[in-house]
């Protein structure tokens, strides 16, 4: 910031009259003068915001009574009340319209950051959300989002004052008051202040969570060992639930997507068909390796009857790693066996397996 000169100090009189101190009157107030009628670039201040003259929608300031704030046109008829919102510049590159109110996600770049309605399904990324149109947007059209703050004058008359507004599971770009449940993605993004149909009004405010991977699978199929001591793979036929984990090949394999830290679960319904003693043992692999002190030893001599083994294990993985439940005995007297639905009870698979990401 420019500092600006000072007005010259008049001299401290003498006691006696002394010429001296005159001339440096005489000059002080002469200074003084020039200073008042022509003050020099030091002392103009400017401030431009835009380059354009007269009446125009952006780059002009004013002060906001009702927020107690100043108020910035941005164009568009869009308004930034500063302090009190955030904006990103961004591109309708989508080939139509983008609707004041509509929940965008990062799409790409094309000079400028795209967006494009987003939609919170199973199969989305959290992290591409963005944010709230602020204004009309037509295709090819770049201009500001909101972030964080007001968006006014849109379609609020489904909600009340107070509910909270999710990115929709359903609809691109649309919201819902219903929290969406797994495996689709849940977007806290806004509240509603003013419930209408034309002059709706919400607070943007998002809390983008990071959505850890999971996976549910079972087998419908009876297993068995083909010899004893011979370690061999449980697979699994049903997928129940996957958001980042899959069945790979073969299907013994549960592949991550995600790094991270993962629990392991496993029911597995052993059956007998002698009443001699036979001891089973179950234990993880990791990418085709024994994972060290994950082995569950059980005992089994009840002639055709069920124990139930479980397996809990947590493990780090990288993207891509796999992991398996594998199992031997010394005998071939045991299996793995589904059961089929009874009157009274649901089908029993053979296994049921569940892989969890407990940490990034």
């Amino acid at each position: 910031m420019p500092r600006f000169s000072p007005v010259p100090y008049f001299p401290t009189p003498p006691a006696t009259y002394d010429q001296r101190y005159f001339d440096q009157v005489l000059k002080s107030f002469s200074v003084f003068a020039q200073q008042m009628t022509n003050p020099g670039p030091q002392r103009a201040t400017e401030l431009t915001l835009t380059t354009e003259t007269g009446n125009v929608d952006h780059g002009t300031l004013s002060w906001n009574t009702d927020e107690e704030t100043v108020d910035i046109t941005m164009g568009d008829g869009v308004i930034q009340q500063v302090g009190f919102e955030t904006y990103m510049r961004v591109k309708n590159n989508t080939g139509a319209a983008i609707p004041n109110g509509t929940v965008v996600g990062f799409s790409g770049v094309d000079g400028d950051i795209t967006v494009s309605k987003f939609i919170a399904s199973s199969s989305a990324n959290e992290l591409y959300f963005v944010g709230v149109a602020t204004h009309d947007m037509p295709d090819g059209d770049v201009g500001p989002i909101t972030l964080y703050g007001k968006v006014r004058d849109i379609d609020t008359s489904a909600y009340s004052v107070g509910d909270i507004l999710y990115a929709s599971p359903t609809t691109a770009g649309a919201f819902t008051s219903t929290r969406p449940t797994a495996p689709n993605v849940v977007i806290p993004v806004a509240a509603v202040l003013v419930s209408d149909a034309t002059a709706g009004e919400i607070m943007v405010r998002p809390t983008i969570p990071i959505g850890l991977d999971y996976g549910a699978f079972s087998s419908t199929a009876t297993q068995t060992l083909s010899a004893i001591d011979t370690a061999t793979a449980i697979t699994v036929n049903t997928t129940s639930l996957s958001n980042g984990v899959t069945v790979g090949t073969p299907a013994s394999r549960l592949v991550v997507s995600q790094t991270g830290f993962y629990q392991i679960e496993a029911s597995l319904q052993l059956a007998s068909s002698s009443a001699s003693s036979k001891n089973v043992f179950f234990w993880l692999r990791k990418n085709g390796t024994d994972v060290a002190n994950t082995t569950n030893a059980i005992t089994n001599d009840i002639n055709n009857g069920y124990i139930s083994q479980s397996l809990f294990r947590n493990i780090s993985l990288q993207a891509g790693d796999y992991v398996e439940i594998y199992w031997a005995a010394d005998s071939t007297d045991v299996s793995l066996t589904a059961l089929a639905a009874s009157a009274f009870a649901p089908a029993a698979p053979s296994a049921i397996v569940t892989v969890t990401q407990i940490q990034l």
